[in-house]
């Protein structure tokens, strides 16, 4: 499998691509610009089977229905989440939008997910790992060696939990999970850089104590 990432938008939110030899590809989080994206995608030749969404907030699923209209993948989101596709409100839009709500381009989920599911496109695995807190419905993607971890935990830090659906108690909870993890997995965040299992695993777990 491999593996580009852009940070896009206004909150730099970090968009991957991920393909392998036979053609296949998804694309996680598309961000703002899924009319960008689409354009982004052509020119490297791919055609998305698959767009993962960690979690449904405007930065992360704005670009979901220009995407889907570009290339007819297939959206996919924890049930949890569904409905911030759709409610403007609860995915926060209104901070970009300055409270115009109607300007939200609003999409659908083609399927829905729950914890241990698994995407497959070509050779490559995207297995759900539910992580809730940041929004109820996050999730992480583990795929081979490498962990899309979405809002839930940073290089640097982790999620916010005070917006709609946000829980401190269970993001706690879903930082320990992710610690837990033995294999030393390259973490794939939302916002910024990466970073490696092994080497923050004690950080993450100051994290979860710094929430509990």
């Amino acid at each position: 499998m491999r593996i580009l990432t852009f940070s896009l938008g206004a909150l730099r939110t970090n968009t991957y691509f991920c393909f392998d030899e036979s053609g296949a590809c998804v694309v996680i989080d598309p961000g703002m610009d899924g009319e960008g994206i689409a354009q982004k995608l052509a020119a490297k030749g791919l055609s998305p089977d698959y767009i993962l969404l960690t979690h449904g907030h405007f930065d992360h699923s704005q670009g979901v229905r220009a995407l889907k209209a570009a290339t007819g993948a297939k959206v996919v989101v924890h049930r949890e989440d569904e409905v911030m596709l759709s409610d403007a409100g609860k995915n926060s839009a209104g901070f970009y939008y300055r409270g115009d709500l109607s300007a939200f381009p609003t999409s659908s989920a083609d399927l829905v997910v729950e914890e241990g599911d698994v995407i497959r496109a070509g050779d490559m695995t995207f297995t759900v790992m539910h992580t809730p807190g940041h929004t109820p419905g996050s999730v992480c993607f583990l795929s081979e060696n490498t962990l899309f971890c979405g809002d839930t935990v940073f290089a640097y830090g982790y999620g916010r939990y005070d917006l709609w659906g946000g829980d401190r108690d269970a993001l706690s909870a879903s930082l320990r999970k992710i610690a837990a993890l033995e294999s030393d997995l390259k973490l794939c965040p939302g916002h910024g850089n990466s970073a490696s299992l092994s080497r923050i695993r004690e950080q993450i777990l100051d994290f979860s104590n710094e929430l509990s």
